[in-house]
């Protein structure tokens, strides 16, 4: 099996991975791989992720430009945009998890520090402000944003994780997802306490944590 064939497959158990938990709905959501310096595998337009296939996935130049006769996602530009100011980012993910997405119809990322798995995973999911989806304007912000933060909350729209592989993104993803159900949860139960600014700095010395996900708490 070749390179591209590998990709073209792992995209599509991705995408029914993402679909079987709920992440995307219909036709939702959108996956990529940067397949070289110049190329991009990204899912099709008006596909299910729970039911695309390898032949399916449209190919890409980073112009956006079609390499094959499939029909690339409507949020392209966002994919596009992120790997040209991102170059270590391999892969990005697009979805719509419920609990998510459903801070972001409130208007709230997570910014707080919480539970030690996401602070040292992911670090802090800031809310991106609401631009239409599939514009350039959107994509320009969120591809800004992706070089300080790997997961990115969009108001009113869903999540986007960046990864330096396919699998690393989704495991993003899916972290996400967690953590804001765990908080939805617990602040029905009660005050929610949050790590003070010398235990953040022990899981950050602890784990080894990059430079590029640490923050400043006040």
């Amino acid at each position: 099996m070749t390179g591209e064939k590998k990709y073209r497959k792992l995209i599509c158990e991705i995408g029914k991975k993402i679909y079987a938990n709920g992440y995307v709905a219909a036709n939702d959501g959108n996956l990529s791989m940067r397949l070289n310096a110049e190329m991009v595998l990204i899912t099709p337009t008006n596909v299910s992720k729970g039911a695309v296939k390898p032949s399916q996935i449209a190919k890409i130049d980073l112009s956006g430009n079609p390499l094959d006769k499939n029909r690339p996602s409507s949020e392209s530009l966002l994919h596009l945009a992120i790997y040209k100011r991102c170059d270590w980012v391999k892969a990005v993910i697009h979805s719509h998890p419920p609990y998510a997405t459903a801070w972001a119809v409130i208007g709230l990322g997570l910014t707080d520090p919480i539970l030690p798995e996401t602070i040292v995973s992911i670090g802090q999911i800031p809310l991106i402000p609401y631009k239409p989806p599939s514009t350039q304007e959107l994509a320009d912000i969120v591809a800004d944003a992706a070089q300080k933060n790997d997961v990115l909350l969009l108001q009113n729209h869903g999540l986007v994780a960046v990864g330096k592989d396919l699998l690393d993104a989704y495991y993003k993803t899916e972290r996400a997802e967690h953590v804001f159900r765990i908080v939805a949860l617990a602040k029905q139960i009660g005050e929610i306490r949050t790590l003070s600014k010398a235990e953040v700095a022990e899981l950050y010395r602890l784990f080894n944590v990059s430079e590029k996900l640490q923050v400043t708490y006040r």
